[in-house]
């Protein structure tokens, strides 16, 4: 049976029926009400929501882009854009962006200049002080030679190997870390351990002729130690005194030295120097000088200090080079890199000595010093015709070549450096002042009697009465009284003058280091007693080179060639002092010393002629007056006296064994003279002495 469909009544449905004209259904509208209700509140929501976002809102077109999508989304329609994201702004911003980015590059830029082109040399200095250093090259000193090229001082090359423990044992620690640390890398261990086992110290103390047991005491490696332990490797390595210094080898040739430090050990430094070395040492110790440590070179290097090595210290030091090194981190030189400055090698110096001639002269000189048990000694011979020094000693000396036995007393050059009062070896020049006044001839007869005369309250003697004497007695016999007369007949001025032309009282043109100038007083009128004492030679000071200088212009017939010890020199003007024919009769006075009768046959020497003066004077005493057993012996003399080559002047300080020059001095003086007249191949002017048959 089938069932009709029914259309729903308000009965069945519960709901009353609305009444007038008929709608969409009650049910629908409330939901559509409802709807509404819904989106209005939903809409004060985003709008609330939309309102807070606006306030945050940033200036800038992409958060004004968006909000105004965000409005047109909310809110269905658009809004309009944002003020604060306009074209405008954004120019300016862009303009701000890019002025900044361009101010840093110039900033940039100049900094790299500023760097790189404005003080680049600033920093490359610095980069260049971490990696290389400057050192110095040593320039070869110039030797000093004779006249005939013979050396009398050289440089020797000269290296010290030395060892430092520290840097050794820093090195073995070093090696035995990365060999523990590096198991993942094989051939690197592999290099450590063959530099590793290099380090044998049986190697280097078999090369340095060394004990090994020393070289482990003294590097006390600790094979247990932890080497990756940095204070522990600190704690263990050398330190105290030879830690970082133990001398292999000392002053050694670069051959010998070679021997250890091509090994390339670690730990050992060699350096190398140049050593000053004197071949005759002590006949040459007061002239050449010696060596001094400069105080204001850092590198502790060497200078002349006295005699010939001061006074040309520039022509034979040279100048030092400059080379840039680079260095390893310990400050190890590995290899030059470059020149910066070149060596200047010193210039040799050739002296006029002849080293023969020196080293007669001082054993001469050594052995009267020692037989007269005398203070000291010294001498020079001169070449006549040229003023050059041919030798000039001074005893007691030193080795040169270990200033351990200097003093100084000992390294005095006495013929230069000391002063003292000459006695008659000044009577030749009182002589000469005479002849030049014109008032006195050589055959002047001149009355000693009774052997003295009263000056001023003094009495001045001889040693016995001469009498009637002519200028070659005076001279042979060295009569005071004689003198005395002639200075007194004198103007007061006239000796000294004379002393004065002969270059007295001035320094020869040696210009020696330290070299005395003597001291010559011209006298008042009514000083008799001074103008007496003057002409034989007391109350002024002279030095011996100024009485050998004086001699020689004697010798030259009246001209001074000053004195020179330089042979490459050249020679100063010579200037003529004294007639030639009064010079040489003076000469011939000065034979009749040496000859019988006089006060230096001692002096004589077989097959030459030969003039001279002895001097015997006291010794001034320090506490006033002079001395009553001391004595200074001087003689000055010439051969051969026909033709004069060869000047000689000898002096003994203080004698005990003899108080006379003729006996002293004098014997020296026949000793070198002798050997020297041979030498050079002087002709004999006077017969040789026959033996009785």
């Amino acid at each position: 049976m089938s069932e009709k469909k029914t259309k729903p009544t308000a009965k069945s449905t519960g709901k009353k029926p609305a009444s007038g004209k008929v709608t969409k259904p009650l049910r629908r509208a409330s939901a559509a009400k409802s709807g509404q209700a819904s989106d209005k509140a939903a809409g004060n929501r985003k709008a609330k929501l939309f309102g807070r976002i606006k306030k945050s809102d940033t200036k800038g077109a992409y958060n004004a882009g968006k909000n105004s999508k965000s409005k047109r989304g909310f809110l269905g329609k658009a809004s309009g854009a944002s003020s604060r994201g306009g074209f405008e702004q954004d120019k300016n911003r862009f303009r701000t962006v890019w002025g900044l980015a361009l101010v840093i590059l110039v900033l940039l830029i100049g900094r790299a200049y500023y760097i790189q082109v404005a003080n680049a040399q600033f920093y490359q200095d610095k980069g260049n002080e971490l990696i290389t250093s400057e050192r110095t090259q040593k320039s070869y000193r110039g030797m000093i030679t004779d006249r005939n090229n013979l050396p009398l001082a050289v440089s020797a090359p000269l290296a010290t190997v030395s060892f430092s423990p520290h840097d050794y044992a820093s090195e073995y620690y070093e090696l035995k870390r990365i060999i523990l640390t590096n198991p993942s890398s094989p051939q690197l261990q592999a290099r450590m351990q063959k530099r590793l086992d290099n380090m044998d110290l049986t190697t280097l103390a078999t090369a340095a002729n060394i004990s090994v047991d020393e070289l482990k005491k003294v590097t006390a490696i600790d094979d247990s130690l932890d080497v990756t332990d940095k204070d522990a490797v600190k704690a263990a390595l050398p330190s105290g005194a030879g830690s970082h210094y133990l001398p292999l080898l000392n002053k050694v040739t670069p051959e010998i030295a070679q021997s250890v430090s091509s090994l390339d050990f670690p730990g050992v430094h060699e350096k190398n120097f140049f050593q000053r070395y004197y071949p005759q040492p002590q006949s040459n110790a007061q002239l050449l000088g010696f060596m001094g440590q400069n105080a204001n070179d850092p590198e502790g290097g060497y200078e002349g200090r006295a005699g010939i090595e001061r006074q040309h210290e520039k022509e034979l030091a040279g100048d030092d080079g400059k080379v840039l090194v680079l260095k390893d981190a310990k400050q190890n030189s590995l290899k030059e890199i470059k020149q910066i400055e070149p060596e200047i090698p010193g210039k040799d110096v050739a002296l006029t000595i002849d080293s023969r001639l020196q080293y007669l002269l001082y054993k001469e000189l050594e052995k009267a010093g020692r037989l007269q048990k005398a203070r000291w000694s010294t001498g020079m011979i001169v070449d006549v015709q040229t003023g050059e020094v041919l030798a000039l000693s001074t005893w007691p000396s030193f080795n040169s070549n270990n200033l351990n036995e200097m003093t100084g007393e000992n390294q005095r050059n006495r013929a230069l450096l000391d002063v003292f009062e000459p006695g008659s070896v000044m009577k030749p020049f009182t002589v000469a002042a005479a002849l030049d006044s014109g008032k006195y001839t050589p055959t002047t007869l001149i009355d000693t009697n009774p052997g003295s005369i009263r000056v001023r309250g003094y009495t001045i003697r001889d040693h016995n009465n001469l009498g009637m004497i002519n200028m070659a007695t005076l001279l042979q016999k060295s009569s005071n009284v004689a003198s005395t007369k002639i200075a007194l007949s004198l103007p007061p001025e006239a000796i000294t003058n004379m002393q004065k032309q002969f270059g007295f009282g001035t320094k020869t043109p040696l210009q020696f280091p330290g070299e005395g100038s003597g001291l010559i007083v011209t006298p008042k009128e009514k000083e008799t007693s001074r103008r007496a004492t003057v002409s034989y030679g007391y109350g002024l000071q002279v030095t011996l080179a100024q009485v050998a200088q004086a001699y020689s212009a004697l010798a030259a017939g009246g001209v001074m060639h000053p004195l020179t010890l330089i042979k490459n020199d050249k020679p100063q003007p010579s200037k003529r002092i004294m007639a030639r024919e009064q010079a040489m009769s003076i000469v011939q006075m000065l034979e009749s010393v040496t000859e019988p009768g006089g006060t230096a046959k001692a002096a004589a020497i077989d097959g030459y002629r030969v003039a001279g003066k002895t001097g015997t004077s006291r010794r001034i005493n320090p506490e006033g007056g002079y001395y009553t057993d001391q004595y200074r012996n001087v003689f000055a003399g010439m051969a051969p006296a026909s033709n004069p080559k060869l000047v000689g002047v000898m002096l003994i300080e203080d004698p005990r064994g003899q108080i006379y020059a003729g006996l002293t001095v004098a014997p020296v003086f026949h000793n070198v003279m002798k050997e020297a007249l041979r030498l050079y191949n002087v002709p004999l002017d006077k017969p040789l002495k026959t033996e009785p048959q």
